[in-house]
Order: structure tokens, then sequence, then C-alpha cells
């Protein structure tokens, strides 16, 4: 596995993309998500800068390694809904001046998620106007 960044423009979603922002907490467990000597599961918490219904651009502190599936818990400030999701990250690229990373995440099915509410909130959020959306 590798910390390899995705290019910067490379647009691979099938659906449109949300600028939206949220809180997302990231499970990692042990150090395969990351080069580190830590076994202890570490919650990290961060922000989306985009969502559909499949994936999410988020702001990450640190960097992942790309294809390990984490656990993601997003939590929308406006509504108080919370969703559990399975992801993979699929691509990371350095944000420029800052310590941080931006990171991409599949979303992908699983019986124990809430992936299916995710996609109807992200439906509904398309179709509205609200304050938490980015707009240019």
């Amino acid at each position: 596995m590798s910390f390899s960044e995705g290019p910067l423009q490379d647009n691979q979603r099938s659906e449109p993309r949300l600028p939206h922002y949220e809180t997302v907490y990231v499970e990692i467990i042990g150090n395969c998500a990351m080069e580190s000597e830590q076994i202890e599961p570490e919650v990290a918490a961060s922000e989306t800068i985009d969502v559909s219904a499949n994936g999410l651009q988020v702001r990450f502190p640190k960097p992942l390694q790309v294809g390990t599936i984490l656990q993601l818990c997003i939590v929308r400030e406006r509504t108080g809904d919370k969703f559990e999701l399975a992801s993979e990250v699929k691509w990371q690229r350095r944000l420029p001046g800052t310590a941080g990373w931006l990171v991409g995440f599949r979303l992908f099915e699983s019986d124990d998620t809430s992936i299916v509410d995710w996609k109807l909130a992200v439906a509904a959020m398309l179709g509205q106007e609200h304050d938490d959306h980015v707009t240019g």
C-alpha cells in the first residue's frame, strides 16, 4: 500500500458533487491506515468539503493509506442526524500551505451502515438551498 496522491483535478464521480460542510469522524483502527506504530483505535474529527451519494472530499489533518477501508460518522449540525458509513480511501493530496490533506472517500453499501439514509439526505440537499452549502 502507498500514500499516493491523486490527480488534482480528477473527477471520477458518476453523480453530482454538492459543496457542503459537515463534521465527519474517521475511525482509524491499528496502523494499517497510517504510517504509525499505533495499535489503539483513534477517532479523528474533520470536515467535509463536498459530498455526493457515493463519496466525500474531506479536509484531514494527516495522510491516510490509499485503499484502506474505514468507518465514518457524519454528523449534520443543522439537523443532528448521524450517518454511520463504510468507506475506502481512494486518493489524497497535500493541501498547499497547510499541514493538512484533502482525502477522497468512496462510500459503499454495507448492511450495518446508514448508506440508504445518507443517499436520501444527499438527494434532499441537492433539491434544496441551505446556508451550509458552499456557494461560488
